[in-house]
């Protein structure tokens, strides 16, 4: 992307997942980085093309965050069990 245009607008997801475009108007200091014209910087993986591929993108988000918590019930259950079995034989 060092050939990019500004200012130009892309789409991100707010922290309650909403999508929102956002115009940027120069590069970030680092060059993966865009700034709007309010300061805020954006990073590339953050930005999409469209508001569709913005949605997508969150739905992935959430299928990882949902196979993280997946993941940790389960070890949960196994301690659980771990946990009543000796319970039941406390000698």
């Amino acid at each position: 992307m060092s050939e990019t245009i500004y200012p130009f607008t892309a789409w991100t997801l707010t922290p309650s997942f909403a999508p929102k475009d956002v115009k940027l108007v120069k590069r970030g200091y680092y060059e993966s980085y865009h700034v709007t014209g309010g300061g805020k910087h954006y990073l590339n993986s953050d930005l999409h093309a469209n508001k569709v591929e913005c949605i997508k993108a969150g739905w992935r988000r959430i299928d990882e965050q949902q196979a993280v918590l997946d993941k940790r019930a389960a070890a949960i259950e196994k301690k659980k069990l771990n946990l009543t079995k000796h319970s039941l034989n406390p000698a």
